[in-house]
């Protein structure tokens, strides 16, 4: 029996996304990521001299080297939650996620420092980090096919971008926070404000968690369980069937990651420490430009389902191709308003050009009884290999040539691989989930 049509047996008004299902795959996305990104803002800024007793190169290398763990675990979480996800469901899988996430955050604002532990500080800050990493691995691809396998083929791109917008408010919420108790004096910051953004997760996934249970499973998932045809190994027949959506899955989110990172993790290390910009300026710019992602994730989602995923994704690429070089200028000019600029034209429209038609456009690649696996398995090997990294690679980029202009031509790398990976598919904006 072919199944792999079962999201396009629903009727279609039974594929209408129910309103607290949207919320609260938008909010627990939200909490999601206001606790990974604060691990991000933190590695830039203060977990060198804290947990590596240092503040010099050296230090900012070891703590973006931590960052990168986070995404090293996030495959192993991607692997653990698609598979839970396409067995038994994907509203129990999101309700685990937000707890591995929310306690992992929670703990880290607790942590002794290296002054306080000594080597022991390090060592309970990867682990914790593996743990954040693996929360997060199960949540991007759960949350958004909560609303992709509700919505009608004419809406996939805009009902999809909805929750992925909570990727954007989280750091703006991870940054207005940071940046707040960064106006705190360096004493008071270094010994006890930077933990407060952490510990302030326990009350954020206790929210979460109140509005999550609430929802209800999928009609494709529903559907695929009362016929009995969940696959047992969904992971397995993924990769014998379709390998090639696993791997087109992974290049598609390059160019996501490196832009992505490089700009909200590399360049705050590099505009405070290089440019000698205040923190406070360079999160605010940060958080500004996030705000906007609360408009224009929906808003290029919405676009891709009028003139196709590809055609606006490629022309995402190509325009973040011509901004690279200028973005770093514009930093480079220590100008408040034109930091600002260059966040803005980077985040809600370079990135999010391509990063806004992501959700709907991985989700259709994928037989339905494998979606969560498939989906998670790609993304998540590609966030560990090409967004855990960029940090670290941009920084020892910088610090081999002594010129940012390397670092650019990095973005320019992970733009041309995206863009294979694009190419290399059909068009499936207002096809089914065939």
């Amino acid at each position: 029996m072919n199944v792999t049509g079962t999201a396009d047996a629903i009727p279609e008004a039974a594929a209408r996304v129910d309103r607290r299902t949207m919320i609260a795959s938008t909010v627990g996305t939200v909490l999601e990521w206001y606790d990974f990104n604060l691990y991000g803002l933190a590695s830039a800024l203060v977990f060198g001299p804290l947990f590596f007793s240092s503040s010099s190169l050296g230090g900012t290398l070891a703590s973006f080297a931590t960052f990168a763990v986070g995404f090293a675990a996030r495959p192993v979480g991607g692997l653990l939650f698609g598979h839970l996800g396409d067995r038994l469901g994907r509203r129990r899988i999101l309700l685990v996620t937000m707890l591995v996430m929310g306690l992992s955050s929670a703990l880290l604002g607790i942590l002794p420092t290296y002054a306080q532990a000594g080597i022991w500080a390090p060592i309970l800050l990867v682990a914790l980090r593996v743990c954040q990493g693996i929360g997060v691995g199960g949540e991007f691809g759960g949350a958004t096919l909560l609303t992709v396998e509700n919505a009608p083929a004419g809406r996939r791109g805009l009902l999809g971008a909805v929750p992925a917008m909570g990727t954007g408010a989280g750091f703006v919420l991870a940054s207005a926070v940071f940046g707040t108790v960064s106006l705190l004096p360096d004493s008071a910051m270094m010994s006890w404000g930077w933990r407060v953004p952490f510990l302030a997760s326990i009350v954020l996934v206790g929210f979460g968690w109140l509005v999550r249970r609430g929802i209800q499973e999928t009609p494709v998932f529903r559907e695929l369980a009362a016929r009995g045809e969940t696959a047992r190994f969904p992971l397995l027949l993924t990769l014998r069937q379709q390998p090639g959506a696993v791997l087109r899955t992974m290049g598609v989110t390059v160019s996501g990651f490196v832009w992505g990172y490089l700009i909200q993790a590399f360049s705050l290390a590099y505009g405070t420490s290089q440019l000698h910009l205040s923190r406070s300026t360079m999160l605010w710019a940060v958080a500004v430009a996030s705000a906007l992602e609360i408009v224009t994730i929906p808003m290029w989602g919405a676009l891709s389902d009028r003139i196709g995923r590809r055609r606006l994704v490629t022309a995402g690429l190509a325009f973040t191709v011509l901004y690279a070089f200028p973005f770093f200028w514009l930093l480079s000019t220590r100008n408040t308003l034109l930091v600002f600029v260059a966040m803005i034209v980077a985040i809600p429209i370079a990135k999010d050009a391509v990063f806004g038609p992501q959700a709907a456009l991985v989700a259709e690649m994928f037989d339905a009884r494998g979606r969560y696996s498939g989906v998670s398995a790609g993304r998540e090997i590609g966030g560990a290999i090409f967004g855990g990294t960029a940090p670290f690679i941009g920084t020892a980029l910088l610090a081999l040539t002594g010129s940012i202009w390397p670092v650019a031509l990095y973005v320019v790398l992970g733009c041309l691989v995206t863009f294979v990976a694009v190419v290399a598919g059909r068009e499936t904006a207002g096809g089914t989930l065939r």
